[in-house]
């Protein structure tokens, strides 16, 4: 078994504690002053020993584990081992954790471990010890954090191929040409451009950036004339900070010789696109036995993460509470599951795990709608903070049930806004209550008696007025295919033949006047508390009923209108204001 020096349980100040798993890719996420980065800054703090006591710190312990034996260890570290001894020289694994606060002294000593000549008799205890207190675990972890991440990417020193270590990552691209080649191989397909190390260009080992120089006859990569090419394209070291960004974290994923590898917002400096193909690629890359950590805000980032599809990947999400950091785990058997579904996967749905609270709508012009009411009544000199909430579609009432109990299940206060309609039938109404943390038994019952009063209506058309115009409109068909407006009309029968179409225009109107409707009024306000708002007029388009016309066509008129003040949506505003009075409640 390859070794492999593993973080296996962070406690938070929240009093939470995660396990992790061996080889994992672990996402830390959350809304803005959260804690993210500090998790990471916590981690390496507490992989050493002799450190000071830190206030307001976000990780309060951190529990480490191993996997191999001891022979295994010393085997992996045999590249570090000086001729003829039993000794090994670590400098060149400290090296790579140059950028970050470890401190070693001149003499080449960390906390009293000689880097420069550590005895096999003290690694070997070190690897076998069960508390792992020792200072030398913070040579095996690496923070890449904003501060030092282009440091990659800086030319690399010249070494000895016969005698020197390549610790470096354009190093390790010098000796591994397959590393080389696939690594250029994703710069170019995300910048278009070849990435290429320069062997030749004296004391140091710069990447270049471009296409790759062709060889003449005669010529080959140390040749003067094929240098004055290769010296002739960009240096990487010169370009914009997504492409040094882009390249810094893979060289430090691929190419540092560390068992904890924690990026710090690797999405930054990147648009959309790349920071998705990072995300892959990062998952991908990791080293076997590697645990890769990462703090990011990018929903891209993250669906990048998952289409890799890592054999253990762990979302953590953060929310602070005055000094304490809550943590919660999004379960990934559930996550792999909302991932298959087309929704999610091309919605932004993800990107709800980045803010305080969540809003749930059927449709996207219901997210714009209730989102611009809800700018609308921001006061411009108000004093008042605006609430960190994001409005997502989920394609239909049916899907609302899934998406909640997920984002619930990670801490993410969930509400959604649905159509009158919704009491039509028992799914998915049921199932949206309970993924909200409600009782089903609670509610079914007065659900019942609504759905019966609602159906007392009798329908427009009788069931022979159907029939007749269905009839009349089948006449008028001659083409072998079955036309679209035809189609569309016999539709508009039907519903006009349903009760409940006439209850998701009209709303709480469509039930019975006297005990009836005041169960119906208390069923909504008890679904209110829960989380789930029920539009009582009907609909979003009930909401301003002087503009003609349904979804798109009707916002788009409404969206000129003054939203702030205009009295037809005086209720449109009193609905949004109420919807962030409760505060929902999460599942236990």
């Amino acid at each position: 078994m390859s070794p492999s020096l593993f973080i296996e349980q962070l406690t938070f100040s929240g009093g939470a504690s995660i396990k992790l798993e061996p080889a994992s890719v672990v996402v830390i996420v959350g809304p803005n002053n959260a804690g993210k980065s500090e998790t990471l800054r916590d981690i390496l703090s507490l992989a050493g020993r002799s450190r000071p006591k830190l206030k307001n710190r976000v990780v309060t312990r951190m529990k480490m584990n191993r996997a191999g034996t001891a022979d295994a260890f010393l085997e992996w570290l045999a590249p570090y081992r000086l001729p003829d001894s039993k000794d090994y020289q670590l400098t060149p694994l400290q090296k790579i954790n140059n950028f970050s606060k470890i401190k070693v002294s001149d003499t080449g000593s960390l906390f009293g471990v000689n880097l420069e000549q550590a005895p096999e008799y003290q690694l070997r205890v070190f690897w076998e010890k069960q508390e792992f207190s020792s200072s030398l675990n913070e040579i095996f972890f690496h923070l890449l954090d904003l501060s030092t991440r282009f440091k990659a990417t800086e030319p690399a020193s010249a070494f000895d191929l016969t005698s020197d270590i390549p610790y470096h990552p354009i190093q390790k691209m010098c000796v591994d040409q397959t590393l080389a080649d696939r690594l250029s191989g994703y710069f170019q397909r995300a910048f278009g451009q070849a990435l290429i190390v320069n062997r030749t260009a004296g004391s140091t080992l710069p990447l270049h950036c471009g296409p790759v120089p062709q060889l003449d006859p005669g010529e080959d990569r140390v040749s003067p004339s094929y240098a004055r090419k290769l010296q002739a394209l960009p240096l990487l070291q010169d370009q914009g900070d997504g492409m040094r960004s882009f390249a810094d974290c893979l060289l430090q994923v691929t190419a540092a010789d560390k068992f904890v590898v924690m990026i710090d917002e690797p999405e930054a400096f990147l648009h959309p696109p790349q920071a998705r193909f990072l995300g892959t690629l990062l998952a991908r890359e990791k080293p076997a036995g590697r645990q890769l950590i990462i703090s990011t805000h990018s929903g891209d980032l993250l669906r990048g993460l998952l289409d890799a599809n890592p054999s253990a990947l762990q979302i953590i999400r953060l929310t602070r509470d005055g000094n304490l950091n809550h943590a919660r785990v999004l379960d990934s058997d559930r996550l792999r599951t909302l991932w298959d579904d087309p929704i999610l996967r091309f919605s932004n749905t993800l990107d709800s795990l980045f803010h305080e609270q969540v809003v749930l709508c059927e449709a996207d012009g219901d997210c714009r709608f209730y989102a611009s009411i809800l700018d609308a009544i921001q006061s411009a000199d108000s004093n008042t903070r605006m609430p960190d909430v994001m409005f997502t579609s989920t394609g239909g009432k049916h899907k609302i049930p899934a998406i909640a109990a997920a984002l619930a299940s990670i801490g993410v206060p969930t509400r959604a806004i649905v159509d009158f309609d919704i009491l039509n039938n028992h799914s998915p109404l049921k199932e949206a209550i309970e993924a909200l943390g409600g009782n089903w038994d609670a509610f079914e019952a007065r659900w019942k008696r609504v759905k019966t009063g609602v159906e007392q209506f009798r329908p427009e058309l009788e069931t022979a007025h159907v029939r007749k115009e269905i009839e009349k409109l089948l006449e008028q068909v001659s083409t072998p295919t079955f036309p679209l407006d035809v189609a569309k009309s016999i539709q508009g029968v039907l519903k006009r033949a349903s009760p409940w179409d006439a209850a998701k225009q009209l709303g709480l109107d469509a039930v019975p006047k006297g005990q009836l409707r005041q169960v119906a009024e208390a069923l909504l306000a008890d679904l209110k508390q829960l989380g789930l708002f029920v539009v009582e007029s009907g609909e979003m388009e009930s909401f301003d009923q002087t503009v003609g016309g349904h979804g798109n066509a009707w916002l788009a008129e409404v969206l000129r209108k003054d939203l702030r003040q205009d009295p037809r949506l005086e209720n449109a505003r009193r609905f949004i204001q109420g919807l962030f009075s409760p505060r929902p409640r999460l599942p236990s």
